[in-house]
């Protein structure tokens, strides 16, 4: 919802700090995969990476590269197929990123490419409908070392090397953020680089990962998370005020001081920490969601009324699927208005836009619901007997 709300096109929902909600998860699926990953490791080499993968591509592929046919159908109905929306910008810029970014979507190397624009300055694959491609690569790329990583590595071992990850990665940060700030001429590019790039972001997976392998009590769940939540939000408000007496206005209000990653380096303050606040404000982001992750972990999660109801643990499920469609459905809500004037500039009524975001959620849940029951679990039922490398 958080990742949602912050791609809402409209002020009266848009949530400028929810891309914290991309962190929230990898801290959630770091624990989540290491734990599977232990708990396999006493098996044989071939039925334990074999069985991982198996189950792996059996999840996340088919519906995957069935988003990415489906939408470019789609694309090109829109484009070539509807006179009212042969010249839509949105549609043009979702053809031009297809065009030339697709062989990055079908090979989950998609945050790479957009590392890339940071060195070649390339302006070509920004587009509504597969931006949020990057995530999913990133985790992909994970799913493809860590595995090696816990095999052949003993538990101790293993401890060190996601300690190191939690070290190493804010300091990558700060290098970046002192000495990468003069080697391109597009700031903006440079926040994208942080928020895309594996590397820079392994210490979200590491502390998710950390919460699988180091044994810990919590006496007070609650406490911890509303300190860390004072904590973030008092740093946040703190670099936004220093923001706000440089006569920086780009970062809004409602951001908290955690605006969208990119306009982290557009333009520099006199503060030397409002300017590295990437080496930081990331930390705290994973920080803030391992006190969320930990208690459900020991089996004592936060707000369990909600967490543990039934609506919510469905939603839990599809999930993934929801992550899928909601950007290229924001982009079909948005060029839908071109049949009507414009739903997203016929009014500034709040109420119409709130309307319109309860309408958008009700599709985008039954599409995800209708893809996880009559797509992926088909398949699953299908095929999760087989086993792997036995």
């Amino acid at each position: 919802m958080l990742v949602i709300m912050t791609h809402w096109p409209n002020n009266s929902i848009s949530l400028k700090f929810g891309w914290i909600g991309v962190n929230i998860f990898f801290v959630l699926s770091g624990f989540l995969i290491t734990r599977i990953l232990v708990n396999e490791k006493p098996k044989p080499f071939k039925q334990y990476i074999g069985n991982f993968f198996y189950k792996r591509t059996l999840r996340i592929f088919p519906v995957y590269y069935l988003f990415i046919a489906a939408t470019s159908v789609l694309l090109m109905v829109s484009r070539y197929a509807i006179p009212q929306l042969a010249d839509n910008v949105i549609i043009a810029s979702g053809i031009n990123a297809l065009k030339n970014a697709w062989p990055s979507y079908l090979t989950y190397t998609y945050n790479i490419r957009l590392n890339l624009r940071y060195f070649f300055q390339w302006d070509d694959t920004s587009n509504q409908f597969f931006g949020h491609l990057w995530s999913l690569s990133l985790e992909e790329q994970f799913y493809l070392v860590f595995p090696f990583v816990v095999y052949f590595t003993s538990i101790a071992t293993l401890k060190k090397i996601v300690l190191g990850l939690i070290v190493l990665c804010p300091l990558i940060r700060l290098w970046t953020a002192v000495y990468g700030v003069g080697m391109v001429t597009d700031k903006y590019w440079l926040g994208e680089l942080l928020y895309t790039n594996t590397l820079c972001q392994a210490d979200a997976l590491a502390m998710g990962a950390a919460l699988a392998i180091f044994p810990f009590t919590l006496q007070h769940p609650y406490r911890n998370f509303l300190l860390a939540a004072f904590i973030w939000l008092g740093v946040g408000l703190t670099c936004l005020y220093f923001l706000r007496k440089a006569g920086y206005f780009l970062v809004e209000g409602k951001s908290f001081g955690y605006d969208f990653p990119g306009f982290w380096f557009d333009e520099k303050t006199p503060h030397f920490l409002i300017n590295i606040r990437a080496a930081y404000q990331y930390t705290l982001v994973n920080i803030l969601a391992v006190c969320l992750v930990a208690p459900a972990v020991i089996k004592r999660p936060l707000f369990p009324a909600i967490l543990q109801s039934k609506p919510v643990a469905y939603l839990g499920k599809i999930s993934y699927g929801i992550y899928l469609f909601h950007n290229p459905l924001i982009a079909f809500f948005m060029t839908g208005g071109a049949f009507f004037g414009g739903w997203f500039k016929l009014t500034e009524n709040p109420l119409v836009h709130i309307f319109l975001f309860i309408l958008y959620m009700i599709i985008l849940v039954g599409l995800a619901h209708l893809s996880y029951k009559y797509f992926e679990q088909k398949i699953i039922s299908r095929y999760k007997t087989r086993t792997v490398g036995v």
